[in-house]
């Protein structure tokens, strides 16, 4: 109702008089704010239908009860933990793809029982000039026409980044297939390797020989050699098979100043025979044999004999293309060249494998 209606009310029980102006019955004192009500209540002068400042200050039953209400939990998805054995091509793409194509945020490890990263892939430096590099596993790489095109995407990204060039230089004895590609890596083949553990993000540890892998409390428990057993929840091993089988428990350009590097490969035959002798004593018997086809070779600045105990793969495991799962609730996956070929494309073939297997349980 507006003030013309109040006037009018106002004028019927009130006898006639000189009339009031607009701003006599208009003007209202101003709402007291809370503090106010209280200094009145404490004075003991509160008005008529004035609340107390305890009623003023107190909410409303239903806004108290439901501020007083816990807000409910978030649901958050526990961190993974994925630990991958084995720092060479399989190993470090895994952990490189599970990084780029996992949804969900994960721990991931990465363990080698050697000093460095690369397995049959390593690079060995010069320890009087690093530019100076030999790779002691695969010096080279060839790429098929199917293969050039199922991961084309893998190789366009290593050659973009320089870790791949087109090989040139002629090698004496290589049998060219039409259609093959052959690659090299100026920095060491072993700079694939790096490049891949570096894209995953992922804790590197050397000099960490896993013995067992026991299941507690639905996690893997990891033992090594040395220090404490770890949990995780995830376990992917890319070591040689034979090593797997002996797990325990539940499951650069060259100076001029240092001189070229230069490689001896021995035969199969050869590497039987000698296999369980002294690589002092083997590394003397190159050396001997080398002389006759090279004589007068200056002496080498610096030598090491690498034992290849398991070197390419005959016989891939059978049944079981790319990564076998050996246990599902946690989950506990093989991957390597032992499930596929022993080349630079079984491994990643292998690597594809353990993604997919690995989609629906992270």
């Amino acid at each position: 109702m507006g003030p013309a209606g109040f006037r009018r009310r106002l004028a019927a029980h009130k006898p006639r008089g000189k009339p009031r102006t607009r701003s006599s019955f208009q003007h209202r004192s101003p709402p007291l704010c809370p503090l106010q009500a209280g200094r009145r209540e404490c004075s003991g002068d509160r008005g008529p239908g004035e609340r107390s400042p305890e009623t003023l200050a107190r909410p409303p039953a239903a806004l108290s009860q439901t501020a007083s209400q816990p807000a409910s939990p978030r649901r958050y998805r526990a961190m993974a933990r994925v630990l991958i054995v084995g720092a060479g091509l399989t190993g470090s793409l895994c952990a490189a793809l599970l990084r780029k194509e996992t949804a969900h945020p994960l721990h991931l490890a990465v363990w080698d029982k050697a000093g460095d990263s690369g397995g049959r892939m390593t690079t060995a430096r010069s320890p009087h000039n690093p530019q100076s590099t030999v790779d002691l596993g695969a010096q080279y790489i060839t790429c098929t026409p199917h293969y050039a095109k199922k991961h084309q995407s893998f190789y366009d990204e290593l050659l973009a980044h320089g870790i791949l060039k087109p090989l040139t230089s002629p090698i004496e004895g290589m049998v060219m297939k039409e259609g093959d590609y052959n690659f090299v890596a100026p920095q060491g083949v072993s700079s694939i390797i790096k490049h891949y553990l570096k894209e995953s993000g992922a804790d590197i540890c050397f000099r960490q020989c896993v013995t067992q892998i026991n299941l507690r409390n639905d996690k893997w428990e990891v033992s090594k050699e040395t220090g404490s057993p770890e949990p995780f929840d995830i376990v992917v091993l890319t070591m040689p098979v034979p090593q797997i089988l002996q797990l325990q428990g539940d499951i650069a350009n060259a100076s001029s100043e240092i001189g070229p590097s230069l490689v001896i490969h021995t035969t199969v035959p050869f590497g039987v025979t000698h296999l369980e002798h002294s690589v002092e004593d083997v590394q003397q018997l190159i050396f001997q044999q080398l002389e006759t086809i090279l004589p007068g070779l200056p002496q080498p600045v610096a030598t090491q004999c690498q034992k290849w105990r398991y070197s390419q793969v005959t016989h891939a495991a059978a049944n079981y293309p790319g990564q076998m799962t050996l246990h599902c609730k946690p989950f506990l996956v093989c991957g390597g060249d032992g499930f596929t070929h022993s080349n630079f494309d079984g491994c990643i073939a292998s690597a594809l494998c353990v993604l997919e297997a690995l989609k629906n349980h992270i």
